[in-house]
């Protein structure tokens, strides 16, 4: 119990030694608060995990780090070379402009306006191309040419048709014998029994050789397995020949979508500069109102109309700006090129592109289809397909014959070979379960069979209704087209009137407003209803199966 009591007498004082020890090393405020210890690891942990994006110029730069570097180089597209971005300069207000300037009988004028109209959105970032460093101009042609060349799916569609093509190479090759050939070498010891050799039960024997040579060759040919071979080789024919149709529809799914990003690019831009002169109109009018309030033939209310209206238009207008912003980075993920290069089109009009001639009914259409969509070739292939993998499936239950050869050469120690040759005929019968596993194999073929003729006819569903449906989203939307055409006159008559009206001091302010307003909705729906017409027709073009960059640009059996 002594030696216990003072074991407890030592236990404060070993205690207060190492809190000595520990101040000696430590702040006094560590000691005070438990966590200053822990909040000084974790504020050095944070430290070490600042990072770096690697250099792709180093030597040992890890792989995608290069791969993104050469995704995201910079570089034209077509003839217009790589320009630089154009820092925002200080906006000014713009004069009045002519509201007849932009429209005529084909289309909607694209204008880029200038970078003092737009916007400022940061000191150091361009109102136009905002995050983007670099700017390059392209044609519809030069986009769909690039997309050809650079898109991923159609690098992964070619892909995989160049791997079916070698599994269906490795399939046929069983066609072929295979060849064997081997050495080999035996050490062996003691003797043989005379007894073997018809010694009548001599107790003397052979003697054998301290070593023995076997050299072999020879060959194995499947004469029939069942049919595995020759049906399994016309399957992976039709899936290979479904993957190069595969391939083929990823080019048209491609280029009908670099035609609509382009389309939209196109839109986006008009709608820009319909935006900007919108708010010319409404900077011009809050101008004019507020010289007429001084003079007195206008009021306050007058002006804040005009200032509210202003205000909406600046609105809109940003709004575009990064709409606009926008279809260049998802028109530049479809050409797989950089997106710190904006893209800006080098057309001036957004016109009404006629693809498929009029002339052209919907049933020429609907054949022209059946021949040509990829689609139907390729799920008519994989039902193909389909049927010969039921002949695979129940080759298992057929016997199995071969044929193999070979010739030996044998020989003990170091002396000459001695050829000794063989030729086997086999015949071989084996049902595994009893056969009920490949049974099952075959009504599962059977069922995967109907299942893929159930798809073939699905896809012929769904191209009928494409064609049917683009053809008439054609229509109707040339059909906006002309009725855009003409509420755009009434809304400049309007506006014209409108103004009259206020100068002569018979009319209100808020109807020169809602004419400005008529005007630029108006000429909002003609340039979407360009929109649709253009992506109808190239989406009329893909769903029979014509299209093509030459087909996107001058069209099908044009007229003109």
């Amino acid at each position: 119990m002594k030696v216990f009591w003072n074991v407890n007498r030592l236990w404060p004082c070993l205690g207060f030694l190492f809190l000595f020890c520990a101040s000696a090393s430590t702040p006094v405020s560590a000691l005070l608060d438990p966590l200053a210890e822990n909040k000084k690891a974790l504020s050095d942990s944070e430290k070490q995990l600042r990072t770096s994006v690697p250099d792709a110029d180093a030597k040992k730069a890890p792989r995608y780090i290069i791969e993104l570097k050469a995704t995201q180089t910079v570089k034209a597209f077509g003839k217009e070379a790589v320009q630089n971005v154009e820092l925002p300069l200080e906006r000014i207000d713009a004069d009045g402009i002519n509201l007849q300037n932009g429209e005529d009988d084909t289309g909607v004028l694209i204008e880029r306006p200038s970078l003092v109209l737009l916007i400022k959105i940061q000191n150091n970032l361009s109102p136009f191309s905002f995050d983007a460093r670099y700017i390059t101009k392209v044609t519809l042609r030069e986009t769909l040419e690039t997309a050809l060349n650079q898109n991923l799916e159609i690098d992964n569609a070619y892909s995989r048709m160049r791997s079916q093509k070698y599994q269906f190479l490795s399939t046929a090759s069983g066609f072929l014998p295979s060849l064997n050939s081997g050495y080999s070498l035996f050490g062996i010891t003691g003797s043989i029994p005379g007894a073997l050799f018809g010694a009548g039960g001599s107790a003397g024997g052979a003697s054998l050789p301290g070593t023995v040579q076997l050299l072999n060759a020879g060959f194995s040919q499947n004469l029939y397995q069942g049919g595995k071979v020759l049906f399994g080789t016309k399957q992976e024919s039709h899936k290979l020949k479904a993957q190069r149709a595969d391939l083929k529809s990823n080019v048209n799914d491609t280029l009908l979508s670099a035609a609509r990003r382009h389309y939209e690019l196109l839109l986006n831009e008009a709608l820009l500069a319909i935006r900007t002169r919108a708010v010319s109109i409404s900077q011009e009018q809050v101008r004019l109102n507020t010289l007429h309030e001084k003079a007195g033939i206008a009021t306050g209310l007058d002006v804040l109309q005009s200032q509210a209206q202003l205000a909406s238009d600046e609105q809109n207008l940003v709004e575009q700006q990064n709409a606009r912003r926008q279809s260049a980075i998802q028109l530049a993920h479809v050409l797989n090129s950089s997106f710190a290069q904006d893209i800006e089109s080098t057309e001036k009009y957004l016109r009404k592109r006629r693809l498929v001639s009029t002339a052209m009914p919907i049933d020429e259409l609907l054949k022209m289809a059946v021949d040509k969509r990829p689609e139907l070739k390729q799920y008519e292939e994989l039902r193909l397909a389909a049927k010969q993998a039921i002949i695979v499936a129940a080759s298992p239950l057929q016997p199995k014959i071969t044929l193999a050869g070979s010739v030996y050469g044998i020989g003990a120690g170091s002396s000459n070979l001695d050829p000794l040759y063989t030729l086997n005929f086999g015949v071989k019968w084996a049902l595994g379960g009893l056969g009920t596993s490949d049974l099952a194999n075959i009504q599962k073929a059977k069922w995967d069979a109907r299942q893929a003729a159930i798809q073939a006819k699905q896809i012929f569903l769904n191209v009928f209704e494409e064609v049917r449906s683009s053809y008439d989203t054609s229509l109707a939307a040339e059909k906006r087209i002309d009725r855009a055409s003409v509420q755009i006159r009434a809304a400049e008559e309007e506006l014209r009137i409108a103004k009259k009206r206020m100068d002569a001091g018979v009319g209100l302010n808020i109807d020169v407003l809602n004419a400005q307003r008529d005007l630029t909705q108006a000429s909002i729906n003609k340039a979407r209803a360009i929109l649709d017409f253009n992506v109808a027709q190239a989406q009329l073009l893909r769903d029979i199966g014509a299209i093509s960059v030459e087909g996107l640009v001058r069209g099908i059996n044009s007229t003109k």
